[in-house]
């Protein structure tokens, strides 16, 4: 039987990590601000050990930086940043993608295009967060028939950084509606079973880094301090 008390601090520790998430979503943890565990837990009303192993879990996905024992930042992030988590998905998703199309389901088809109406619903508002919690889902269907823990592992908490930031751009809902089409480009060649031209597409467009250059510019400060969210 599992310890009361060890449920209830992961309990503790699940919310304060929800929480700083939204909190750094919504801006109200800006990029490079410094953050005291203390102050932290006073916020969220709860003691400091949830609130450090929050941190830490988002330590290990890129979003924090520990500069000493008791003090965080909210990672900076620049468009080299993503220029690198972009070549990174590139190469690892496609690897993925390619080598399941003929392993992939008429249900993993319907889900993934169901996924895919979900983020055209939210392009349109221009929600970012929201558009990358059903895109973790799109793109988890082919790491999972791929089979490799790690790799999904690894590719979800690179992604995730993308898309844990605020971000105000004109062009946003343009740019996540041009990632709506490429789902459904990605789509049509599972169907008709183009594993190496699926390889090349997830590579070569889909995390091409200067084919979103536009988007990304708008989006992100050359400095990497991201602008106030809608």
């Amino acid at each position: 039987m599992a310890d009361p008390k060890v449920t209830e601090a992961k309990s503790l520790a699940d919310r304060a990590y929800d929480m700083l998430s939204r909190y750094i979503v919504q801006g109200r943890l800006r990029p490079g601000e410094q953050v005291l565990t203390k102050d932290l837990s006073m916020q969220l009303g709860m003691g400091r050990t949830p609130v450090r192993e929050a941190l830490l879990r988002l330590q290990n996905e890129g979003i924090i930086i520990c500069n000493s024992r008791h003090n965080y930042k909210v990672r900076i992030l620049t468009p080299g940043d993503i220029k690198e988590i972009y070549d990174t998905l590139g190469i690892l998703e496609g690897a993925a993608a390619g080598a399941v199309p003929q392993i992939i389901t008429s249900d993993d088809l319907h889900r993934l295009e169901d996924y895919n109406r979900r983020m055209m619903q939210v392009a349109e508002k221009g929600d970012l967060s929201a558009f990358g919690r059903w895109n973790h889902e799109f793109h988890g269907i082919f790491l999972d028939r791929y089979g490799n823990r790690m790799l999904h592992s690894l590719c979800d908490s690179i992604r995730r950084q993308v898309y844990a930031y605020p971000v105000k751009g004109s062009s946003l809902a343009k740019w996540l509606e041009k990632s709506v089409r490429e789902h459904r480009e990605i789509i049509r060649m599972v169907r008709n079973n183009e594993g190496r031209q699926l390889e090349a597409y997830f590579r070569e467009v889909h995390w091409s880094f200067n084919r979103n250059l536009k988007y990304i510019r708008d989006a992100f400060h050359p400095d990497g301090q991201t602008p106030v969210p809608f």
